[in-house]
């Protein structure tokens, strides 16, 4: 994530949209404005002589859940909108680099046809700030996804219910960190030079492998390929390992994914596939584990301590920023009593 994204991620870094109260209505709002964005910058590309067209895909984070707290909870307050849109398939171009295109494109048309629902100012790459009524606005944060990838992609930024999205999006991260793959927008991913695996951040003479795109079976997926890099000609596997596969998008929760890591290293551990390979940093499951959620909580941390909420303004901007960082914490605390140790064990 570059500076300015990391600054302008959840409406932090625009004062103009921290007087707006973000609530399920409003997300609503939003996504009629988007939907007419989207037919008018298709309309453009194709006056530009720009083939492919633009979808909107699903709002992501809290604001995925806007139809039910529209009937639930209709005075519940989200942090920002966010909202995966969907483009062609770009074949040759790495997600960051999908990204950076369609940003630029969105920018230029902004700047090109300046619509009368996009602060023309305050509008960075990728975040456009949409106007919803007078001097009301809401900045909107773009994730884009290529055709292919927009199952995985909603998947992976959809978090739980009431329960902060970083907190979900960092058990994808810091599971990949451990086993030195990219677990993000294009699915879980590594890169081979020479016959082995390397360091995910090296950049020059390396091939990239996409391990699997389905959502409902990444980490059993994970494993599997591990096995066979192991060389594991009989392999056994934890019984949650089958049960919790991956991410159930209908049905999302942080402790699904504990439990399917849980079984990942204990399946592992029973495999004797730690010590070498991928997993030669650790001795053990326990190990494994250990590292994971240390990993996660300094993450989490990270978050808490960071300077972009020092940015609210307003008594309610304020407000939201100070339980933004008590939900982290509390979620914290909850991810951590989800690891446990049980171990069983059945064939593959």
């Amino acid at each position: 994530m570059r500076l300015h994204e990391f600054l302008s991620e959840g409406g932090w870094d625009s004062t103009v949209t921290q007087g707006t109260v973000i609530n399920p209505h409003v997300v609503q709002k939003v996504l009629n404005i988007i939907q007419r964005f989207v037919v008018e910058f298709n309309q453009y590309l194709e006056s530009k002589g720009i083939e492919g067209k633009i979808e909107m895909g699903r709002p992501t984070g809290s604001g995925a859940y806007h139809e039910i707290d529209q009937q639930n909870d209709p005075e519940k307050v989200y942090g920002d909108v966010d909202l995966q849109m969907i483009c062609p398939n770009n074949e040759g171009m790495s997600a960051g680099q999908v990204s950076t295109y369609w940003n630029q494109l969105t920018t230029q048309f902004f700047k090109e046809t300046t619509p009368e629902y996009v602060h023309p100012e305050e509008t960075k790459p990728g975040h456009p700030i949409i106007k919803i009524g007078k001097d009301s606005y809401v900045q909107v944060d773009f994730m884009w996804h290529e055709t292919r990838l927009k199952t995985w992609g909603a998947a992976r930024v959809t978090p739980e219910h009431n329960v902060k999205g970083l907190l979900q999006g960092n058990m994808y991260s810091v599971f990949g960190e451990l086993l030195n793959m990219s677990i993000q927008h294009a699915g879980v991913q590594l890169k081979v030079a020479d016959g082995k695996i390397v360091p995910f951040s090296k950049q020059k003479g390396v091939v990239l492998v996409t391990v699997t795109t389905d959502p409902a079976n990444w980490i059993l997926d994970t494993f599997k390929y591990l096995v066979k890099q192991s060389n594991v000609e009989k392999p056994r596997i934890d019984p949650d390992l089958k049960v919790y596969s991956g991410t159930d998008i209908s049905n999302v929760k942080i402790q699904r994914l504990a439990k399917g890591i849980q079984a990942f290293a204990r399946s592992c551990d029973m495999n004797n596939m730690f010590g070498r390979g991928m997993l030669e940093k650790y001795r053990d499951a326990d190990e494994f584990l250990t590292a994971f959620i240390n990993r996660y909580e300094e993450k989490a941390m990270i978050d808490v301590a960071g300077k972009k909420r020092d940015k609210a303004e307003t008594p309610a901007a304020i407000t939201r920023a100070e339980n933004d960082r008590k939900k982290v914490l509390d979620g914290l605390e909850k991810v951590k009593s989800y690891f446990t140790t049980e171990i069983t064990t059945v064939d593959i």
